[in-house]
């Protein structure tokens, strides 16, 4: 009889033990952030799980706790966005955005059982770059000396030189500046790893004008506020937006320098090893998401490997037949 009261007891224990943690969706997203901070994970990179996860949360709601969370969940969240308008590539990027929340779920028993996440399939869009002629435009000095003219035509200078990131562009220090040896030290990186960037000798003189004009030193940053304060995201957006529309360009986007960048690099037939080592990517198989060839490149390496047409004259006569 006492056995049979053990066994029973150990049985319950057992039970209790595999019982699903209940937690909100949004106690458990901030326990993954805390735990991401630790780790140091880009502050970027958080501030795009929190932007991205916020749509989730509103579509569960404030009480509604992991356990209840499958794959027919998500689906209906997907059906949720696109009855929104949102399309396809914004959608999925707020699933990849939502995918490492659910595993670290998964993980800590919040979640009874793993799922794959139904990503929406969609048709791949060629990446937009610059033309030369836009280019061109943009990177003519303003007219306007003033310090916040300034520092926006120096950033496009920079990305479009060295293909930076916006928010390594952003965490530059004065110091990491090397004018002696014409390099660029690039201590902020989205995978951790410092690199170096050449600074060519037209970016030389941009740089030259503009440190005279910014007159900074030492751990301030290169493109601050007019407080001295880091450049946030949106106001380097904004101004770069400004900066192009009076230029009557209308591609706005701050990724677009770090395409174009890269494109022009192939196309000049830069070492790959080199260009992954400039633009920081951990693989060429993400490089090559960001080349586009331009059809007029691809022009040119077709008629010259396509077979010659050799006669003169046409091969079709005018005349009917004999």
């Amino acid at each position: 009889m006492k056995l049979k009261k053990g066994i029973s007891k150990g049985q319950q224990l057992f039970k209790n033990g595999n019982q699903i943690v209940k937690k909100t969706y949004k106690e458990a997203f901030e326990e993954y952030i805390a735990i991401a901070k630790l780790k140091g994970l880009a502050e970027d990179t958080i501030n795009t799980y929190r932007h991205h996860n916020k749509y989730f949360c509103e579509f569960l709601g404030k009480n509604k706790t992991c356990s209840g969370l499958d794959a027919k969940m998500v689906e209906s969240y997907v059906l949720y966005l696109q009855s929104k308008g949102i399309k396809g590539t914004t959608i999925n990027s707020y699933l990849q955005n939502i995918s490492p929340i659910l595993k670290y779920c998964v993980k800590k028993g919040y979640i009874s059982q793993d799922f794959n996440i139904p990503y929406v399939k969609v048709q791949e869009e060629l990446k937009e770059i610059l033309t030369e002629e836009e280019l061109d435009i943009l990177l003519q000095p303003p007219k306007n000396k003033d310090f916040v003219s300034v520092r926006v035509y120096t950033c496009i200078w920079l990305l479009a030189s060295t293909g930076l990131r916006a928010s390594e562009l952003r965490n530059l220090k004065v110091n990491n500046i090397n004018m002696i040896d014409r390099v660029i030290t690039c201590n902020y990186t989205k995978n951790k790893r410092a690199r170096y960037l050449p600074i060519s000798s037209s970016l030389y003189k941009v740089l030259e004008d503009y440190l005279n004009l910014r007159k900074g030193t030492g751990e301030e940053y290169l493109f601050p506020t007019v407080y001295g304060d880091i450049l946030s995201r949106t106001s380097l957006q904004k101004g770069i937006v400004k900066y192009c529309r009076e230029r009557g360009i209308e591609k706005t986007g701050i990724h677009i320098y770090r395409h174009t960048f890269i494109t022009r690099s192939v196309e000049k037939n830069v070492s790959l090893l080199i260009l992954k080592n400039i633009t920081g990517h951990s693989s060429f198989k993400q490089l090559n998401h960001y080349y586009n060839a331009r059809m007029s490149s691809m022009v040119e390496v077709i008629d010259s490997i396509a077979p010659k047409l050799n006669k003169k004259e046409s091969n079709f006569k005018k005349g009917g037949r004999r």
